[in-house]
């Protein structure tokens, strides 16, 4: 079971976090800081300010550090390596580092895909996962699962997570449509038969189906997600976790507009272990806003990357939470 160190107050959390990573990376002489750098029109992703205090932490205790993401798949700045690092530049992320953004990997085969690793994360001494937790259109709940999932991964491989959770009609509908009523994005349709409009692979209709007439292509999302988390975990040489517990917005960091605030701040989150932080996240939302507003916005609470994540041997969801 992994400490999960939770605190409302940025210097009670700041003060402990410094102990821990000292701890922590001792040895290490180049760290990645994997974060998201924000799409552009993204008012609640994370800004240079928020992550000041911690790269301030590391040149405290004398770790030279890196900030690093990955181009994405979809149409956007950041879909090129140029593209991306152009982005991070005018939100001002060169002020705290050197900026690194590339497809360079290395493959590794996994129960489900081939997945790409960004060798970046791979030959750093250690890798700092620093998370924004929000809500997400195909997990419902994104964090350090996600964060990895998607982040520390090509792009390639990021098209490959979505494609495999695409649904695929293998037997006869009845047109019950709780297909239709668990898509996120309400563009599956149910006629004679479900008919599938724009899909990102979620995987939320083939979960709702009762009948069992549809299935995914590859496996549910969360699953490869997960393994693609784990996979690229596994291959780094120390991996500390930080999350926020601020701006917790209904969509991902990745849209320009990513919806509405779906819960109160809440603070802040240190482990060593990414299953357990994000239990941790997840337990501490639902508590304070009294109800699952992942389910409730999302259509999916969370939680099934999180078990996906522990069956992949990337770590526990039973956690001693401790507070600051």
């Amino acid at each position: 079971m992994a400490d999960v160190y939770h605190s409302n107050d940025e210097t009670k959390f700041l003060l402990e976090l410094k102990g821990k990573l000292k701890e922590k990376f001792a040895g290490c002489k180049k760290i990645a800081i994997k974060l998201h750098f924000g799409e552009p029109g993204n008012k609640t992703a994370f800004v240079p300010e928020d992550i000041k205090p911690i790269t301030e932490l590391l040149k405290e205790i004398g770790i030279d550090f890196f900030l690093f993401d990955s181009p994405v798949k979809y149409d956007s700045p950041r879909n090129t390596v140029e593209g991306y690092k152009e982005v991070a530049r005018k939100k001002g992320w060169e002020e705290l580092g050197e900026i690194r953004t590339n497809d360079e990997y290395i493959s590794v085969k996994g129960e489900n895909l081939t997945y790409e690793v960004c060798k970046e994360l791979v030959d750093a001494d250690a890798v700092l996962v620093v998370s924004h937790v929000k809500g997400h259109v195909c997990t419902g709940f994104g964090g350090a699962i996600k964060n990895l999932g998607m982040g520390a991964l090509t792009k390639k491989t990021k098209g490959d997570i979505h494609h495999g959770g695409e649904p695929v009609l293998i037997g006869e509908c009845t047109q019950c449509g709780a297909c239709e009523r668990a898509c996120p994005l309400g563009t599956l349709k149910v006629k004679d038969k479900p008919v599938f409009g724009i899909c990102y692979g979620c995987s939320n209709c083939v979960y709702a189906c009762p009948n069992s007439v549809l299935k995914t292509r590859v496996n549910y999302f969360d699953v490869l997600l997960a393994e693609g988390s784990s996979v690229a975990q596994s291959k780094f040489k120390k991996t500390f976790y930080i999350s926020f517990l601020k701006n917790i917005t209904q969509l991902c960091d990745c849209e320009p507009n990513p919806g509405k605030i779906i819960a109160n701040n809440i603070g802040f989150l240190a482990s060593p272990d990414g299953v357990s932080i994000d239990m941790a996240a997840h337990d501490i939302i639902l508590k304070n806003e009294g109800e699952d507003v992942f389910l409730k916005y999302n259509k999916k609470s969370g939680t099934e990357q999180v078990k996906a994540a522990e069956k992949f041997g990337m770590g526990q969801s039973k956690y001693n939470l401790i507070e600051l």
